[in-house]
């Protein structure tokens, strides 16, 4: 063989090996996805992992499962999806709220921020301050002067200690310069129980509040946004009743193992841009209070660490403890 010939069987060698692997490199993906949803199914969230899994298979056109794995706030599974391999074969979804804030409250094996690979932002929850029917203030300014003229005597409820619920109202105490006294309950039902009942007299709380407010069981007085939610126009932002100090919202959205190749980050966050297209989806979104709103990766990688900074500083300050 002289050294034409040798050459000329190389160039050939060399293109029919880097056909295949090109092909191969193009074709992410090319099996089953999983999106682990951190907690029980049945619920608000799990059922909105379901949406999303559907829409995006039909996207990418694989199977796309979802795999529940519940308890401590979310940690679980959340732990479990950053042991999973960095092939961007398997996504978790989060709010971007307790997820960040879990790193101060519990004793996780992963950092919320630098442990993941951010594939993009859904959308974002809003937070209603509400009171019971029997609180004489009709409003807002009426419940802070109301508040404030007996200091610690009135109760507030939450989901739980650490629940976006209670780092809200911690939050919004500091803002709004006023005293309430916690108490925890296991979960939303509970608190949001015991409003209607008259034994707490506020809380702080999204989606489940709504049909609540609309029948007039409770009292809405403002909610959090940069404008009035369309399932609530009578409701007035905090910074209409004069807090514009004071504002909060958790962004859902989608991470992955930490070191996802760039190009495979792509393909998925433009997946869920597509999804969150859909009709379906955003009526789905929008009934679990969650405003859509695309972002990309690189967006949502930001809001993560201003959350990580925001929350592990009012954590200390608060000194908040499980």
């Amino acid at each position: 063989m002289n050294a034409v010939t040798r050459a000329l069987s190389a160039a050939l060698l060399a293109l029919l090996v880097a056909v295949p692997l090109g092909a191969h490199a193009q074709a992410f993906p090319d099996h089953l996805l999983k999106l682990v949803v951190p907690f029980p199914p049945g619920g608000a969230t799990d059922a909105l992992g379901r949406i999303l899994a559907k829409k995006m298979g039909e996207i990418l056109n694989q199977p796309f499962v979802v795999e529940n794995h519940g308890g401590a706030g979310g940690t679980i599974g959340t732990e479990y999806a950053s042991r999973q391999p960095a092939d961007g074969y398997t996504m978790v979804l989060v709010n971007a709220i307790p997820h960040t804030a879990s790193r101060k409250l519990y004793p996780i094996k992963y950092d919320p921020v630098k442990g993941f690979t951010p594939i993009g932002a859904l959308g974002t929850v809003r937070y209603i301050l509400a009171v019971n029917n029997d609180v004489p203030a009709k409003d807002y300014a009426q419940f802070t002067q109301w508040v404030k003229s007996q200091p610690g005597k009135q109760n507030y409820g939450t989901a739980g200690v650490g629940s976006a619920p209670h780092l809200a109202m911690e939050l919004y105490m500091r803002a709004a310069g006023v005293e309430l006294v916690h108490i925890p309950y296991q979960g939303s039902g509970p608190a949001i129980t015991d409003l209607m009942g008259g034994r707490i007299q506020a809380i702080f709380e999204n989606v489940p509040l709504v049909p609540l407010i609309k029948s007039g069981k409770v009292r809405a007085l403002a909610i959090t946004g940069k404008t009035r939610s369309a399932n609530l126009p009578d409701v007035p932002t905090f910074s209409e009743v004069g807090l514009a100090a004071f504002d909060m919202t958790g962004t859902w959205g989608l991470i992955a193992p930490a070191g996802v190749p760039p190009e495979r980050v792509t393909v998925l966050s433009n997946a869920l841009a597509a999804a969150i297209k859909d009709p379906t989806v955003r009526d789905a979104l929008i009934a679990q209070g969650i405003d859509p709103e695309y972002g990309t990766a690189a967006e949502y990688g930001a809001v993560l660490v201003r959350e990580s900074d925001k929350w592990g500083k009012l954590i200390d300050e608060a000194k908040i403890k499980l």
